[in-house]
C-alpha cells in the first residue's frame, strides 16, 4: 500500500487484493481436524462428521456476507423513506441496485470502495431495485435502471435541505463509478457555508449571533472539501469561516503558529438566573489534530455539541424543542427585566386590551404559538399593553394603527426591529428567523425605555368639534360691509362683471393701437411718394 494511511484507502486496498476464503472441504489440515479424529476413535457415529459440516456452513456464511452490499439498505416503505431520505437536512446519495443479481452486488461493493473517502461527509444508502416493493421508488427516481436490463446501478443524489428533497428532482450520475469522478460530482452539489474572512471582517463575523459558536480554519488557499462538507453538516449549530494562512495579523490575534489549524470560538452561557454580560467574551479552543481528517473533525464537533451546546446526540438530529416559557404581561421595569434580562433577544408583543377579550385572545394565541415554535431559539416573549404604556410603545415607533405587532429588542445592544405585516404565526415566525439570521434591518435606540408601574394616565379626550352655521357679523361683533357681506352668487356675478369690463377695456386699447399704427403707415407712404416725384423731376 503506497497511499495515505486512512481507513477507507486501506479497506479498498485490502478488498482489491484479498482472495476468497478456501473451502474447508478442500483444505487438508481441516481434514485432519483432531476433533474429527477423536470422534472417530471414540466410535461415535452419525454425528462424527458434524464439525466438518459446521465448517462448511461457516464458509458458506462468509461467502454470503462477502456478496452482500456494504451500504445501509433503505426500506421502500413510504414512511421510512420519508424519514431516512426526504426529511434529512443534508445531502443524501442513494444507489438503486439490482441486488438480486450477483454481478450487480459486486458492482455495489466496488462503488462502496470507491466512495470510502467520502464516508460520513454525505449520507449514503441503497435501495434494492430487485425488490418488488421498491418498484414505485425505482420508477420515480431511477427510471433508467428499468429501461436497461444490463444496467446494475443508478446513483442519485438528493439535494441539501429537507424542503428541497420532496420538490426537486435528484441529480443522476452519468459517469463511471470511480473514486475521483464520483467524488467530484458529489462535491459539486455540497452547499458552501464557509465564509472567507480578512482581518478587517473578523469582528463583524464574531458579532453576528454571539451565542452561535464560530469555527475558523486557518489555511492556505480555498477551504478543502472536508471542511466544506463539515460546514454543510453542522451549519445549524456553528458558523464557519476560513482565514488565509498569509494573514499574519489574524494568526497573531488567535495565537496560531502553524497551519492548517482550526479555532473554536464560543461564548459560555450564563448560569441559570444570571444575566448575560453586555461585554461578550469569547472562549477559544484549538482543534487537537494536526491534519484535517473529516472523521476526526466530525467527532470533535459532536463533542462540542454535547459539552458546550448541551445537545443529546442519540441521533444526529435537532434536539427536542424545549417547553415554551409562559408569555406574561409586563407592567413594571422589574417584570420586563425578569422576562428578558438574560435573553439574547426580547420579543415584545404589543396586543391591545381595548378591542374586546375575544380579539385580544386571538392575538395572544398567535404569540403563544410562535413562542412554542421558537422555544429552542434565543428569544424570550412578553406582552405589553400599548395603551397603558404609550411612551414605551412610542419609543419603538409603535402606534395604535400598528396593533397588534411585535418588536424584537436586543436589550444589550440597544437595537430593535418592528414587524409591520399581517399578524399571523407564519409571518411573525418568519420575521423572527430573519432577525436571527441578520436578514432584517434593525434600528438603534439611545436607551431602552422604562415601563411605568401601574400604567400611564389616560389621555384626555378632546371635545368633539361641531360644525355650525354662523353669521360673520356675530363673530366680528359689528356690521359686515362690502365684499365680506356678499353671498357666493353675488361674488361670482361681480367677478364676471369685472372680467367683462377688463375684456372691453382691452379691446378698446387694441383698437386705438391699431388706428395709430395705420396712421403711421399712411404718413410713411405719402413721404415715400414725395421723394420719388422729386427724384424724377431732377432727372
Amino acid at each position: 500500500h503506497e497511499g495515505e494511511m486512512k481507513a477507507g484507502d486501506l479497506a479498498a486496498f485490502i478488498e482489491t487484493h484479498a482472495n476468497a476464503a478456501p473451502d474447508p472441504a478442500d483444505d487438508a489440515p481441516e481434514e485432519r481436524d483432531p476433533r474429527v479424529d477423536n470422534a472417530k476413535a471414540s466410535g461415535a457415529s452419525g454425528d462424527a462428521a458434524e464439525p466438518m459440516t459446521s465448517s462448511k456452513t461457516s464458509s458458506n456464511e462468509r461467502k454470503s456476507k462477502e456478496r452482500k452490499s456494504k451500504f445501509t439498505l433503505v426500506s421502500p416503505d413510504p414512511d421510512q423513506f420519508e424519514d431516512k431520505v426526504l426529511s434529512q437536512e443534508g445531502l443524501v446519495m442513494l444507489l438503486f441496485t439490482k441486488l438480486g443479481n450477483p454481478e450487480c452486488v459486486n458492482q455495489s461493493i466496488a462503488a462502496a470502495n470507491a466512495l470510502g473517502k467520502l464516508s460520513g461527509q454525505v449520507q449514503m444508502g441503497e435501495v434494492n431495485a430487485s425488490d418488488a416493493a421498491a418498484a414505485l421508488l425505482t420508477a420515480q427516481y431511477a427510471p433508467g435502471l428499468l429501461a436497461d436490463d444490463a444496467k446494475c446501478i443508478e446513483v442519485v443524489l438528493f439535494p441539501h435541505g429537507a424542503e428541497n428533497k420532496a420538490d426537486a428532482d435528484p441529480e443522476v450520475y452519468a459517469g463511471e463509478i470511480v473514486s475521483d469522478a464520483l467524488g467530484e460530482w458529489i462535491f459539486e452539489n455540497v452547499p458552501d457555508f464557509v465564509m472567507p474572512l480578512k482581518a478587517k471582517l473578523v469582528d463583524n463575523f464574531l458579532q453576528q449571533n454571539p451565542m452561535k459558536p464560530k469555527v475558523v480554519l486557518f489555511f492556505e488557499g480555498e477551504a478543502p472539501r472536508e471542511y466544506v462538507a463539515l460546514a454543510a453538516n453542522f451549519h445549524e449549530d456553528f458558523a464557519f469561516a476560513v482565514i488565509s494562512a498569509s494573514d499574519k495579523a489574524s494568526l497573531s490575534r488567535f495565537q496560531v503558529t502553524t497551519t492548517p489549524a482550526i479555532r473554536l470560538l464560543y461564548v459560555v452561557p450564563p448560569k441559570e438566573g444570571e444575566a448575560m454580560s453586555k461585554d461578550v467574551q469569547y472562549s477559544a479552543a484549538a482543534y487537537p489534530a494536526p491534519t484535517l481528517v473529516y472523521s476526526q473533525m466530525h467527532q470533535w464537533l459532536q463533542q462540542v455539541q454535547i459539552q458546550v451546546l448541551g445537545k443529546d446526540l442519540g441521533q444526529h438530529d435537532k434536539p427536542p424543542k424545549k417547553d415554551a416559557a409562559p408569555v406574561e404581561l409586563a407592567g413594571t421595569p422589574e417584570e420586563l427585566d425578569a422576562a428578558c434580562g438574560s435573553a439574547g433577544l426580547c420579543v415584545v408583543a404589543f396586543v391591545s386590551h381595548e378591542e374586546g377579550d375575544a380579539k385580544r385572545e386571538r392575538d395572544e394565541a398567535v404569540v403563544r404559538e410562535v413562542a412554542a415554535d421558537k422555544a429552542d431559539k434565543p428569544f424570550r416573549f412578553v406582552y405589553v399593553d400599548p395603551a397603558a404604556q404609550r411612551s414605551f410603545a412610542a419609543a419603538f415607533e409603535v402606534s395604535g394603527s400598528d396593533l397588534p405587532t411585535v418588536a424584537v429588542v436586543s436589550m444589550r445592544k440597544n437595537r430593535y426591529a418592528v414587524y409591520r405585516r399581517t399578524f399571523d404565526a407564519a409571518g411573525v415566525g418568519a420575521f423572527l428567523d430573519d432577525v436571527l439570521a441578520a436578514k432584517q434591518r434593525t434600528t438603534m435606540i439611545q436607551e431602552i425605555p422604562r415601563l411605568v408601574p401601574g400604567g400611564e394616565a389616560p389621555e384626555e379626550a378632546l371635545e368633539d368639534l361641531v360644525e355650525e352655521e354662523f353669521d360673520l357679523s356675530d363673530i366680528m361683533g359689528e356690521e359686515v360691509e362690502g365684499e365680506a357681506a356678499m353671498s357666493r352668487g353675488e361674488k361670482d356675478k361681480k367677478l364676471d362683471q369685472e372680467l367683462a369690463a377688463q375684456a372691453a377695456e382691452a379691446a378698446t386699447a387694441a383698437a386705438a393701437e391699431a388706428a395709430v399704427a395705420a396712421e403711421k403707415a399712411k404718413k410713411a407712404k405719402k413721404k415715400k411718394s414725395k421723394k420719388k416725384k422729386k427724384k424724377q423731376a431732377e432727372l
